[in-house]
């Protein structure tokens, strides 16, 4: 956007902080300057020069382009905090260009924000990995990137027990290396935002100390940890769980474990896969009642496989087999990762019946204040980043900005 250029998106349903409303968001240099009510109307899209009124009104803005929504929903973006690919592109790619792909597929589905993740893998492709991110998060500010913000990088594992490791590729599973771990971290050039690992491990407490004393968020997963394991590892600085109930010892009357520490813990923040698959709809509503709807994210962990035509595939050095209804380790027949992107999981909340305003706190503004990005991110409201995705009536993506560019338009 040039500077001092304006869009107005006009005849929304904006859902704001203050609830849903009719309205006109206004758009100047990436940032809503304005959500003013307005009634139900039509405004053919257009742009060009501003007319003499709105010259008036902002008498610096060089353009003024208004889009009339057709009174479709227009939520703040959908900020993906554990996604490892989609359409064959992959966060282990380590590749500025296929991680640009992978932004401009996201905004289709409203993602606007994310955090590329790793799988389990060697010191060296770990590395490369991380670096990578870190490039592409500094280009992805810039004007001529034409997809999702990347917010930092998300490394899930190697560190993971070996029988909770669901699809993680088992020959790259092992124990924390602080070395390893300072390596990484360098690698990331400082983008590093969160690290999965299993809080039982030997010398996972100390990696778990490292890295929260350079603010990484430090997520619980892929764990067999008993309750008061993972309560050690809350004490040194877990704050949030990796894909709750999926590759976590069960929670029983007797064995409360790791789940149980996750449920009971208000300084944990707990993910959830909400594609319907990875775990029932009744489960999401009880993790939401539990922990209540500020301490709960959806995340997609969307695979390279996402779009893709069912067929045979990988990840890592583990085989799965992509259906219609799914993606599944060849053999056991496990769950290998998300096909369903985080769109999928805000209409299936409304479908279960939250309410528009919890949709729009489990896929966006929760993930914003995890990372410290709530005075930018997560909300339709003034002085926010232009993050937004309009919906049709259908659940599909209509239109998506990001911090003020039309990046998609159906």
């Amino acid at each position: 956007m040039i500077s001092g250029d304006v869009i107005e998106l006009r005849n929304v349903l904006a859902v704001t902080p203050a609830g849903a409303k009719r309205a006109s968001i206004t758009v100047r240099d990436g940032i809503i300057v304005d959500v003013a009510d307005s009634p139900c109307g039509g405004v053919s899209e257009r742009g060009g020069e501003a007319s003499a009124g709105e010259r008036e009104l902002r008498p610096e803005a060089r353009t003024c382009t208004v889009i009339d929504a057709g009174g479709r929903r227009a939520v703040p973006g959908f900020i993906d905090l554990h996604i490892h690919g989609a359409l064959g592109f992959d966060a282990m790619d380590g590749d500025v260009d296929s991680l640009r792909a992978l932004s401009e597929t996201l905004v289709k589905w409203g993602v606007t924000a994310y955090c590329p993740t790793t799988v389990s893998a060697g010191r060296e492709a770990l590395c490369k990995s991380l670096g990578t991110i870190a490039e592409a998060a500094s280009l992805s500010c810039r004007q001529d990137w034409k997809g999702a913000e990347i917010i930092g990088s998300h490394c899930e594992g190697p560190y993971f027990a070996r029988n909770r490791r669901g699809a993680q590729p088992e020959s790259a599973i092992r124990t924390p290396d602080m070395q390893e771990v300072e390596e990484l971290w360098e690698s990331s050039r400082g983008t590093l935002r969160i690290f999965s690992l299993a809080p039982e491990l030997p010398g996972a407490i100390s990696a778990i100390e490292w890295l929260r004393q350079r603010g990484v968020t430090v997520s619980a997963g892929h764990s067999d940890a008993s309750f008061e394991e993972a309560m050690r590892g809350v004490k040194a600085g877990i704050s949030q769980s990796t894909h709750t109930f999926n590759g976590m010892r069960p929670m029983t009357h007797r064995d409360p474990g790791i789940v149980c520490a996750v449920l009971t813990t208000d300084a944990v923040d707990a993910e959830v896969i909400a594609d319907g698959m990875h775990v029932h709809p009744e489960m999401v509503k009880l993790l939401v009642r539990v922990k209540g709807v500020e301490r709960v994210i959806a995340v997609s962990d969307l695979t390279h496989m996402a779009g893709l035509p069912p067929g045979l595939y990988s990840l890592g050095d583990t085989p799965v087999e992509l259906t219609a209804s799914g993606a599944f380790v060849r053999g056991t027949g496990g769950l290998a990762g998300s096909v369903s992107p985080l769109l999928v999981a805000f209409n299936n909340l409304l479908k279960w019946g939250f309410g528009i305003e919890d949709a729009v706190r489990l896929t966006s503004s929760n993930a914003a204040r995890k990372l410290g990005l709530e005075r930018r991110k997560g909300a339709i409201a003034p002085g926010m980043d232009a993050d937004i995705a309009v919906l049709n009536d259908d659940g599909t993506v209509f239109l998506t900005m990001v911090r003020g560019r039309i990046v998609y338009q159906a």
